[in-house]
């Protein structure tokens, strides 16, 4: 079998205060395209008004203040409208996020190299990092 066109995608929710992020949020996103662990395939900036209205812009058209000049937005319109529901409901109103639908390269790789092998990832779970970093440091405390 020949490499796999994508690999696993996640929808992760990127929140800041006011409607742009702030640079080192912006460095952040640029840094993980350029270093090749994600590659952004669909980005939304989702706003919600001081009224509590839900605002959406696709970032297409405006990457590279969003971190994206180097991203591949050409499945821009993948994320569907209920999951920009879903995820409009952890923001406060006047905060805004970047809806970025990310593909995990390293995992796109792994899932190539088991299909040729004839094997297949059948789970996969992802634990928050807050969460992993207070147990190990529950467990650390014995």
């Amino acid at each position: 079998m020949s490499e796999l066109e994508f690999g696993p995608v996640e929808l992760v929710l990127v929140g800041f205060r006011g409607e742009a992020p702030d640079p080192g949020v912006v460095d952040a996103v640029r840094e993980l395209v350029r270093d090749g662990a994600v590659r952004v395939i669909d980005a939304l900036l989702v706003t919600r008004t001081l009224e509590g209205d839900v605002e959406t812009i696709e970032v297409e058209d405006a990457s590279d203040a969003y971190g994206l000049e180097d991203a591949d937005l050409d499945l821009s319109g993948l994320a569907a409208d209920e999951d920009i529901e879903y995820f409009a409901e952890s923001l406060d109103p006047g905060t805004s996020a970047e809806l970025l639908v990310v593909e995990l390269l390293w995992a796109k790789k792994l899932a190539s190299r088991l299909a040729s092998s004839g094997g297949m990832v059948l789970a996969s779970e992802r634990i928050p990092a807050p969460v992993v970093n207070e147990v190990v440091a529950q467990v650390r405390a014995g």
